[in-house]
């Protein structure tokens, strides 16, 4: 196979189209809808448009070389699920030598960002994370004379080159995530699933003119419609930093008020709504053929019955800029927690450990530097205490022996300053006396009689990286 001067074979080069960023708001958003609006009208209402949706087989594309699925927890009442939701610009256009010809164009469809979405076995959290279409990654290349290699550039040529089967070994590849599922949905149905739901409520923290997009709106809260929402989720001018990931965070807030819109009341309760935007969403659906039968659409909608926008979040995957100034590479020490526990089945962020009654811990081992004294007047406590403490992730800068008399009980001694990231310390040596006493950034334990190991500290971030984590439940303005 020929390769570019970047080691990228030339028939995998990026394909970029018009209009490409709002996609993957519309294939999470009409997935959403379509679960929510299942859930509310029973299951006669999909049964008469079931027809509506297309699936493609590209099972026989992913060979037996994947991760391993993930097993369900004993409490889980449900398997775990990973989804990756993807975009296209066509109804047919999947990419070439995945999929079926009916299904499938040549290649000339477009994706942008696209989501690994993971839901939880007991159904109780689902954490949808935006992979950006800038990345620029290492993944298998495809096509028929592809034979393993590897090829280097833009994460989105995948989908370009070889459509869903394509971008799902690359997912895996680069996660080691075992894709469930997929979705690719029509772009253009998105707007016809705006207007059904009555428009989607986006606020403004100050007007925006971008002619390129042609969204132009006023400071405060609009009720978008169809085509302005497909406006909104392309627009990059005039708003925030004006690069793509800025373009993510939006969508993703476009993203909560689409769940929360397709939960509410004024959708629930109202028939006609409910069929018209089941319609519209099976029209612009295309999923693999496992979820596309009539039992696995059933048993999926059914299974979400219960989760709430409070359960759904949103973020992307931690990232830094590469040196080119155009694409962004995987912050691979930060993304590898999150690929764990989609692997595990466990929640991302961690719970915050914090003592009973007390807010959840904020500052992360890693930004706290400690000195370990020994205060129990034998020898090698301060050790095995510092030896503990590093392995937990906080930084010891030093070991030394405590002056006066054994102590009883284990101190924690810091400047007024750093008061919170005592707080991840007290918890981690489960010392019962603190003060004031320290001065500058470094921390002090004394080691004293009581001590007997240092504990596991979980500081639930609300970002990771440069992401912020959103939750759908919460209505956030941008600008």
């Amino acid at each position: 196979m020929s390769t570019s001067t970047s080691g990228t074979p030339v028939t995998e080069r990026e394909h970029r189209g018009s209009g490409v960023a709002r996609k993957v708001t519309a294939a999470f958003s009409v997935l959403t809808v379509l679960v929510t609006a299942v859930c509310a009208a029973g299951w006669i209402g999909l049964n008469h448009l079931t027809g509506n949706i297309t699936t493609i087989d590209v099972s026989s594309q992913l060979g037996t070389d994947r991760p391993t699925e993930v097993a369900p927890s004993v409490k889980a009442t449900y398997a775990p699920m990973n989804i990756l939701v993807m975009g296209t610009d066509t109804r047919s256009g999947q990419g070439s030598g995945f999929g079926s010809a009916a299904d499938t164009s040549s290649g000339t469809g477009h994706s942008d960002t696209v989501i690994l979405l993971h839901i939880s076995g007991d159904r109780t959290r689902a954490l949808g994370v935006s992979l950006p279409r800038d990345s620029w990654v290492t993944r298998p290349a495809c096509g028929a004379n592809s034979g393993g290699q590897m090829v280097t550039g833009k994460f989105n040529a995948a989908f370009a080159v070889g459509g869903p089967a394509c971008t799902i070994k690359a997912v895996e590849y680069l996660t080691h995530v075992r894709i469930d599922h997929f979705v690719v949905v029509n772009f253009l149905g998105f707007e016809s699933v705006v207007n059904a739901l009555g428009g989607v409520p986006i606020c403004l923290t100050h007007p925006v003119n971008d002619i390129k997009s042609h969204f132009s709106m006023g400071a405060g809260t609009h009720v978008l419609n169809g085509t302005q929402a497909l406006a909104f989720a392309r627009l990059r001018h005039n708003i925030g930093d004006g690069s793509d990931i800025g373009r993510e965070d939006r969508q993703q807030v476009f993203m909560s008020s689409v769940v929360r819109t397709a939960t509410s009341k004024g959708v629930l309760t109202n028939p006609v709504k409910l069929y018209e935007v089941m319609d519209a969403i099976t029209k612009s659906l295309s999923v693999d053929k496992d979820l596309g039968s009539l039992d696995a659409l059933k048993n999926f909608a059914e299974s979400l019955q219960g989760m709430t926008p409070s359960m759904v979040k949103f973020m992307t995957v931690p990232w830094t800029p590469r040196s080119d100034g155009e694409n962004v590479l995987w912050d691979t020490a930060r993304a590898d927690k999150i690929w764990a526990a989609f692997r595990d089945d466990t929640p991302y962020p961690p719970k915050s450990t914090a003592p009973s009654g007390q807010k959840a811990l904020t500052v992360a081992p890693s930004k706290i530097y400690v000195k370990v004294l020994n205060g129990t007047g034998i020898t090698g406590r301060a050790k095995l205490a510092a030896a503990q403490l590093t392995k937990l992730g906080f930084v010891v800068v030093g070991v030394g022996t405590a002056k006066g008399s054994p102590l009883a009980t284990t101190t924690v001694s810091y400047s007024p300053s750093m008061a919170e990231a005592s707080r991840t310390l007290v918890y981690a040596t489960r010392a019962t006396v603190t003060n004031t006493s320290a001065t500058g950034s470094t921390l002090v334990v004394t080691v004293g009689k009581d001590w007997t190991s240092a504990r596991a500290v979980s500081v639930a971030p609300t970002s990771s990286g440069s992401s912020t984590i959103k939750s759908a439940d919460v209505a956030t303005c941008v600008g």
